[in-house]
């Protein structure tokens, strides 16, 4: 058998291809010629396989007509289905048929050719019986109503000749059994159908063996026939040798035959392991010609493990069972030995299961070879648990036989998932949801709902009383149902939140055997929250003080618009609640009520009346508002009045339940609310305002004046614009104005003009008669009240004749002088005219007294002509004569001459005959005017006399300019006079003459002078009016303030003026504080004026401040603390002359200063004294350095800060300190501190108190600060005052009492000290020396010196809290002046101490921090993880799996952010470890090194350090596995994952441990993927099987998380039978994200005997510490039936 396909595979030989190939079943397709001719019918899928599979399974029964329909349908497919089965099937065997008989004739071609030999090239001559007809099944065409070759062939036979002897293979399918047995395999959408090209092959390579075979022989037998002619009928097959099928057949019985006869030996009483004359069961027999070589290898065969009974079934097992009932089964042990044995069955150890008693095949307990024994096996549960325990079976050989006994009970599965959403709900409200629970398991289950912190419950029953399980906000029902498999049902949920968060509880579902699943219901409660996201246009706020809504919270204002208009804006609100919220808009009245600021509306004054006058709509009006978007609404604005609209519009929600009541302290579960009372709610109020304005339409020009005069019968157009400044478009009608002669209109006289538009128009004007016509043409617009009018004022005129001259001026005449003069009249029309001009009378006696004659007076004048007049006047008398001559036209315009003449006389007078002189002074001129005028047209001379006249002539003098002169005609003349009085006496009695040539009489002026003033000066400041002399040195104050501050130059202005026109000079000097210097510029000027080359302008600003400082000092240099520099301090005040002095105070020293001269008034505030580092700071002098100490360590060591005091005044200072500490939640606000004598008094160096009483005198003298300073050595450093007790010392102390007098003459004393005070100030802090101190707490500060203090800080010891801790204080230095002279000069200076002066202030700040580093990685999940897989622990070294640990290393940075370097040591637990730290900045070791061991770091302030950790993967891990359940370990985790993935999860911890014994964690968490394997069957079962063919089954290996290696071992049983390909291999996916990988394993079974076969493949790998087993069984038989042709 072997050897047979390398025979097929040479005889096979292609056709020739001169003979017809037949195509394959692809080359047949003819599906594109039926789509031509049938379109549509044959190209459309009216109903396809995936139809009909969703019309059954929506096949419901609720429709009859759609289930008959469905059913007809499916009986149609299916017949339609065979029908194209079978048809394909007939295809294919066409085929095959053509394949088989080209292939059988190209054969036969070829021995022809053979046979030809020397004819080979008349090939084209030869031809070939076709065998068609012979390969193909006639029966099948015919059964198909197709035609076979019998039908149009002879029925001759061909002849074949005899094939020579072969040896057939029984298992190899015939033609025959191809046509008749092979049949396509079915289409049931999910097996792989084989291509009709594989069968094809198939059949050809056995159709091709089968022919070649018997043509080996044939040229022999071509041969045999040529020597016999005579023999030309063939004859039938039936009498020639027999096919090859009963040839196998025939070979199959005999086989039989022969083994029936092959009897064995009794090997009765012979152990199992002997091999004298026995045979074994389980192993095929050999034949009696064997070789030894063959018998050697079944001696290897046999083995002392073979087993003696066999268990059926392998493992007895219970899968249907309930509680109360007893189930029963059958266990079989057959003999699998030669030799009769005996059994003994040891009962199994759980009450559960039982065994009865054994039924043998005979007598004694006794098993026959091939026989078996049977037991009982019952089982009683009492629960629906699953079960477990064994049967142990002993014979005589050593091993014991083991039949498990499993009682597992599928369990029911619900699809009921794990978190049940309930979505989202209003407060108060009720949700019920309903979620579908089907059974999807093989068993039926009663199923029971609870809450889980009611579980375990002793009783279900108990718990389940009520329909519904509670658990507020939730409930759901049923609370107790029961599945059937494939069973459903309808869970409900109701959520009924009552708080407005997500809510979540645990509900736990039991099931009957035993099984406990937790749900999770979650929902989401919420309040109706609506926001308005905005509106379209501008918006326009609420105007301070207008009226509005007492409850709207948003407010929209229209711009203002015509009547019968609209407008209109978009309001966007959003919901923001994740519910549909139904809703409708009301248009309500405001409630306008005035409230105060502050002040809640009253309930009575809200009311709600539906607006009626119907401006103001809403779309859309009513609707849904989606959850958790945007609705777009739009108001819109339509007045129809001429005033403003105010209304409210109310945005209701619909159903809206209320909210429920507080919960109550009885902590008893409210019963589930089937409903909850639901009304409208107004969510949101919009207020909107609008405003009507009349329609704004201008004329461009508003009127038509037109100058001038139209002639008449002619027609004039002039053009005008109408301007819409209205907001919409207008529509206009214009008048017309038709008279019997004018006739006045507008084109076009309708129309529509848009909004901010122009129209032009035309204005048509026509007159019939000479006239002037004023009128007003009327526009009437659509819906304005009142017309728009255009006024028209327009004259028409005939013939006109015009005069040359518009007036006649005879100017001035004499009396009785007469004159002439011509004028022209001109015709300027085509017209002939015919006119007058005469003089216009008002009456007869006017017309006879005339003095104007006209020659001629009338006349015609031709068109366009000209003609002249004479007019003669004749004055009577002394007159201003005016007169107008009249020229009238007939039917035309004439015109009206004026005519004008003077005739007077010379006459001259003075327009004011007085002189008054109010503000006189002593000595000082005064100018004052007179006016002369010349009242005729004549020139007039005048002349004043210099001699002034009457009685006080002689007290004053006057003089006029000019003196004389000539006034012109009508003319006015100006005469200065400059008056001076020579007394204080008031002048009443003084005259000056002016004499005017020509006239009789001078004109006289009187002089009258009063209220004459001598000299007077006054003081005042530039914000105060100038006082009265008398009161002036009483109320005037130069006040300099009360918080001047120390150093600072402080300018005060003082005026000075002259209250008359006298000149007066001055000089000021200050009382006591005088100071005598020279200006500071003069002296920079002549310091500049040394310097050869010109300085920097940075060189020049030093030299002023350094004069300057000069300046001050030489101000300064008396020693008095204050100087007052004025400047000027002389001059000279002019009249009426305000001149401003500046009084400069210039101080070094602090004190309420007040000098007697002008009284002044200064208090100096500020401090003297400054520190070295800073230096002066003339802004801020109380204020001193900030001292920060940075930061440290927790419980470090004390820091010092020296700080250097400096005193620039010329007297010691005293300073006593303070320090507090400031606490942010301190809420003091004052402090009050009560003194007992001096707050600060004097202490040595021991801190104690020296006498107060005593004043230090050396020599009996008392020396000031100054006198001392100038003493040598006294420019060295005093820290603190020296406590004298000995007596030998030259200095002594005097008492006050016994220096009083002494003290007198000097300064007069102070005022005395108070025994107690009391002061109140802002709180500053706690008084405290911890954490900061100052050393000495008291310190003399000489004067011109320094002295030095230090401000130490000792660090907090901070809790184990870890947060930083800011030490924030301040220290206060308070100021005291120990010498009375420098404290008080009474009536002149007073300067504060101690606690009534602002102290001298330092901040203190320092920030203690906790031992912390900033961990950095690469994932901001603050966790550290691994990732590692178990198969890499699998190395395949020289064809051997070799295990190799390995380490995965993750980096992290540790940052120092603290200014402080951080000593540390690193550690860790297995199975992590921590590899050196790489520092990525110079680490310097510090100056004091922490104590610790030789591992510790030091990382610099801002400096990172990488440190690599490891996670150390090997096989001690897996071990890990089986106690993960049992928390042995910490930190271990065993995780299952979906599709039976696993994995390890390891966590711990990197511990940072610092110098000062903190520790610090950073968590690390590593995974490592286990390797899973899983069998795609845990049984096979071959069945029967024909002794001696091999049957393979493929099954899937499945490989779940890491890869691994794998072999299979056959433990026990009938293993030579069985085998495994592969037998060993590596489970691993090719693609990266695929953790799951397969690979097929064929099983094979070649049974040797007539009987049961088991045996159980065992599938182990190293890392999976439990094999997978797989079960396999199978059966010999030498029954045909299962023989595989």
């Amino acid at each position: 058998m072997l050897e047979e396909p390398e025979t097929r595979e040479k005889s096979r030989i292609d056709p020739s291809v001169n003979s017809h190939r037949p195509a394959s079943a692809k080359s047949q397709d003819i599906s594109h010629v039926l789509a031509s001719t049938f379109k549509d019918l044959y190209t459309k899928d009216i109903i396809g396989k995936d139809t009909l599979s969703n019309l059954i399974k929506t096949k419901n029964g609720r429709s009859s007509y759609h289930d008959r329909y469905v059913a007809e349908l499916q009986q149609a497919h299916s017949e339609y289905s065979l029908r194209i089965k079978e048809a394909d099937m007939l295809e294919s065997h066409i085929i095959q048929a053509r394949a088989r008989a080209a292939a059988t004739e190209s054969q036969a071609y070829e021995r022809m050719k053979e046979e030809m030999g020397d004819f080979y090239d008349h090939q084209g001559l030869l031809t070939v019986k076709s065998a068609f007809s012979w390969c193909v099944d006639k029966d099948l065409l015919e059964m198909n109503n197709l035609i076979s070759p019998q039908d149009y062939l002879t029925t001759q036979k061909p002849r074949v000749e005899a094939p020579a002897a072969m040896k057939s293979n029984p298992g190899k399918p015939t033609i025959a059994y191809a046509m008749h047995v092979s049949r396509e395999p079915q289409d049931d959408g999910y097996t792989l159908i084989p291509s009709s090209k594989e069968i094809v092959s198939g059949m050809n390579e056995s159709d091709l063996s089968l022919t070649l075979e018997s043509s080996l022989d044939t040229p022999n037998r071509t041969k045999t026939s040529r020597e016999r002619p005579n023999q030309s009928k063939p004859r039938p097959k039936w009498k020639d040798e027999p096919s090859a099928k009963d040839r196998a057949e025939g070979w199959e019985k005999l086989q039989k035959l022969k083994d029936r006869h092959s009897f064995l030996r009794n090997p009765r009483f012979l152990p199992p392991n002997a091999q004298q004359s026995c045979a074994s069961l389980v192993r095929p027999r050999t034949k009696v010609g064997k070789t030894e070589h063959v018998r050697k290898e079944m001696d290897e065969q046999s083995s002392t493990d073979d087993p003696v009974f066999l268990a059926k079934p392998a493992v007895v097992v219970f899968s249907d069972y309930s509680v109360g009932h007893v189930y029963e089964t059958s266990l079989e042990l057959k003999n699998l030995t030669s030799a009769s044995r005996t059994v003994r069955v040891i009962p199994p150890t759980t009450p559960y299961f039982s065994i009865g008693l054994g039924r043998f095949p005979g007598e004694g307990g006794v098993v026959a070879p091939g026989m078996s024994c049977k037991y009982t096996v019952r089982f009683a549960p009492d629960s629906l648990g699953d079960y477990e325990d064994f049967i142990v079976v002993e014979t005589q050989a050593e091993l014991l036989l083991v039949v498990p006994i499993v009682a597992r009970r599928p369990p029911p599965i619900l699809t009921l998932p794990r978190v049940l959403n309930c979505g989202s709900c209003l407060i108060g409200g009720v949700k019920c949801v309903e979620f579908l629970c089907q059974n999807i398991g093989l068993s039926a289950g009663t199923f029971c709902v609870i809450p889980k912190n009611q579980w375990p419950a002793s009783n279900l029953r108990s718990v389940a009383r009520t329909y519904f399980s509670e658990q507020p906000p939730f409930a759901v029902s049923p609370s107790l149902f029961v599945l059937q498999p494939g069973e459903a049902t309808v869970v409900e949920v109701v959520f009924f939140p009552t708080t407005a968060e997500k809510s979540c509880q645990m509900f736990t579902i039991v099931c009957d055997n035993c099984q406990v699943k937790d749900i999770s219901i979650e929902g989401l409660g919420q309040l109706i929250a609506l926001e308005l996201v905005s509106i379209s246009g501008k918006t326009e706020p609420p105007v301070v003080g207008e009226v509005h809504d007492l409850t709207a919270e948003h407010f929209v204002r229209f711009s203002p618009c015509n009547p019968h208009s609209g407008q209109q804006k978009k309001v966007i609100i959003r919901n923001n609640v994740h519910l549909e919220l139904p809703f409708h808009w009301q248009i309500m009245k405001p409630n306008l009520h005035p409230l105060l600021p502050g002040e809640t509306p009253e309930p009575s004054h809200i009311q709600f009346h539906l607006a009626t006058d119907d401006v103001f709509h809403v779309s859309p009006i009513t609707g849904v508002l989606a959850p958790c978007q945007e609705q777009e609404f739009l108001f819109t604005f339509s007045p129809k009045e001429l005033k403003d609209y105010h209304s409210v519009c109310h945005l209701v929600l619909r159903d809206v339940p209320q909210l429920p009541p507080e919960p109550s302290d009885i902590g008893v579960l409210q019963p589930v609310r089937t409903g909850s009372k639901v009304s409208d709610v107004i969510v949101m109020e919009i207020e909107v305002k609008g405003s009507t304005e009349p329609y704004q339409v201008l004329l461009e020009p508003y009127a038509f004046v037109i100058p001038g005069e139209i002639f008449i019968c002619t027609t004039t157009r002039r053009q005008f614009k109408m301007w819409n400044h209205s907001k919409t478009c207008i529509f206009f009608q214009w008048e017309t104005m038709s008279s019997s002669s004018h006739v006045i209109e507008v084109e076009p006289s309708n129309g529509r003009i848009e909004e901010n538009e122009c129209f032009d128009f035309d204005l048509i004007l026509s007159g019939g008669k000479p006239d002037r016509v004023v009128t007003s043409l009327v526009c009437h617009i659509e819906h304005r009240h009142e017309p728009v009018t255009l006024a028209v004022e327009v004259s028409f005129k005939g013939p006109i004749v015009t005069l040359s001259v518009p007036s006649v001026e005879f100017g001035l005449l004499k009396l009785r002088e007469q004159t002439q003069t011509a004028l022209l009249l001109t015709n300027i029309t085509q017209l002939e005219a015919s006119w007058t001009l005469m003089e216009r009378h008002s009456s007869q006696q006017d017309h006879e007294d005339t003095q104007i004659i006209v020659e001629p007076c009338r006349g015609v004048l031709p068109p366009l002509a000209s003609c002249s007049v004479d007019v003669l006047f004749r004055p009577q008398f002394c007159q201003q004569y005016e007169t107008e001559l009249e020229l009238t036209v007939e039917n035309g315009t004439g015109c009206h001459l004026s005519v004008r003449a003077d005739v007077q006389s010379p006459q001259v007078c003075l327009l004011n005959c007085e002189l008054l002189l109010s503000e006189l002074y002593v000595g000082v001129p005064a100018k004052a005017t007179i006016t002369l005028f010349n009242q005729t047209l004549l020139p007039s001379h005048f002349s004043w006399m210099t001699q002034l006249q009457g009685k006080q002539a002689e007290l004053c003098t006057a003089s006029f300019d000019p003196s004389s002169g000539t006034l012109g005609p009508n003319a006015s003349l100006e005469i200065t006079v400059t008056f001076i009085s020579h007394s204080d006496l008031e002048l009443t009695e003084v005259a000056a003459l002016c004499e005017v040539q020509g006239t009789n009489s001078p004109l006289v002026v009187g002089i009258v002078a009063s209220k004459i003033k001598k000299l007077s000066v006054s003081y005042s400041l530039p914000s105060v009016c100038s006082p009265p002399d008398d009161e002036s040195r009483s109320t005037l104050l130069l006040d300099f303030g009360d918080d001047v501050i120390l150093k600072r130059a402080v300018t005060k202005q003082l005026l000075i003026t002259n209250q008359t026109a006298i000149p007066a000079p001055f000089t000021i000097e200050a009382e006591y504080f005088t100071c005598h210097a020279s200006k500071p510029n003069n002296q920079s000027e002549k310091r500049l004026t040394c310097v050869k080359k010109p300085l920097h302008s940075f060189q020049a600003k030093k030299v002023e401040e350094k004069a300057h400082k000069e300046f001050v000092s030489s101000l300064l240099a008396h020693g008095k603390g204050a100087a007052f520099f004025v400047l000027p301090d002389t001059g000279m005040l002019g009249p009426f002359e305000t001149q401003t002095v500046d009084v400069t105070a210039y101080t070094d020293m602090w004190g309420d200063l007040q000098p007697t001269l002008i009284p002044l008034q200064m208090k100096v505030t500020g401090c003297p004294l400054y520190f070295q580092m800073t230096g002066p700071r003339p802004d801020d002098q109380n204020q001193g350095p900030i001292t920060q100490f940075g930061t440290h360590v927790s419980g470090g060591d004390t820091v010092s800060r020296s700080l250097r005091i400096n005193n620039p005044t010329m007297f010691d200072i005293r300073m006593d300190w303070e320090t507090y500490n400031i606490d942010q939640n301190d809420r003091k606000l004052v402090d009050v501190v009560v003194a007992y004598g001096d707050a600060f008094p004097v202490k040595d160096a021991d801190g104690n108190e020296v006498l107060s009483g005593a004043i230090r005198i050396s020599g009996g003298d008392i020396q000031t600060a100054w006198e001392r300073n100038k003493t040598p050595g006294s420019e060295g450093t005093s820290n603190s005052l020296q406590s004298t007790t000995s007596g030998e010392e030259e200095e002594e102390y005097v008492s006050e009492d016994d220096c009083e007098e002494e003290e007198t003459c000097l300064y007069p004393s102070p005022a005395k000290k108070n025994l107690l005070s009391v002061h109140i100030r802002p709180h500053v802090g706690n008084l405290s020396d911890y954490p900061y101190c100052i050393t000495p707490q008291q310190i003399v500060i000489p004067a011109k010196s320094s002295g030095t203090i230090h401000v130490s800080f000792t660090p907090l010891t901070l809790s184990g809290s870890g947060r930083e801790s800011r030490c924030v204080g301040l220290a206060l230095g308070f100021i005291s002046l120990d010498s009375e002279m420098a404290a008080c000069v009474p009536g002149k200076v007073g300067r504060a101490q101690g606690l009534d002066l602002e102290p001298v202030r330092i901040d203190l700040l320092a920030v203690v921090k906790p031992a912390v580093l900033l961990v950095q990685m690469e994932e901001d999940e603050g966790v550290l993880e691994f990732h590692a897989s178990a198969g890499d622990l699998l190395r395949e070294e020289s064809e051997k799996l070799v295990i190799c640990e390995f380490d995965i290393t993750r980096a992290l940075k540790l940052k120092n952010n603290s200014e402080m370097p951080l000593h540390f040591r690193l550690g860790t637990q297995p199975p992590f470890l921590v590899l050196k730290p790489q520092p990525r900045a110079h680490t310097s070791t510090s100056s004091n090194p922490p104590t610790g061991d030789s591992q510790s770091l030091v990382l610099q302030p801002q400096h990172i350090m990488q440190v690599k950790v490891a996670f150390r993967c090997s096989m001690s891990l897996l071990n890990h596995v089986d106690q993960a359940d049992e928390e042995v370990y910490p930190g271990v985790t065993l995780i299952e994952c979906a599709r039976g993935r696993r994995k390890l999860r390891f966590q711990h911890y990197l511990l940072i441990h610092y110098s000062n014994n903190s520790l610090q964690t950073v968590p690390l968490c590593a995974h490592l993927d286990l390797a899973t394997m899983r069998l795609s069957s845990d049984s096979i079962n071959f069945g029967f099987c024909y002794v001696g063919q091999t049957h393979i089954i493929e099954v899937s290996l499945y490989s779940y998380g890491a890869h691994t290696y794998w072999k299979s071992v056959i433990d026990d049983g009938d293993s030579h039978v069985f085998r495994v390909t592969p037998d060993f291999g590596l489970l691993r996916s090719k693609e990266l994200q695929v953790t799951s990988c397969s690979q097929c394993l064929q099983i094979s079974f070649t049974p040797g005997e007539d009987r049961e076969f088991g045996a159980i493949v065992v599938i182990q790998s190293p890392l999976v510490k439990t094999p997978v087993t797989l079960q396999l069984q199978g059966t010999g038989s030498f029954d045909e039936v299962y023989r595989s042709d």
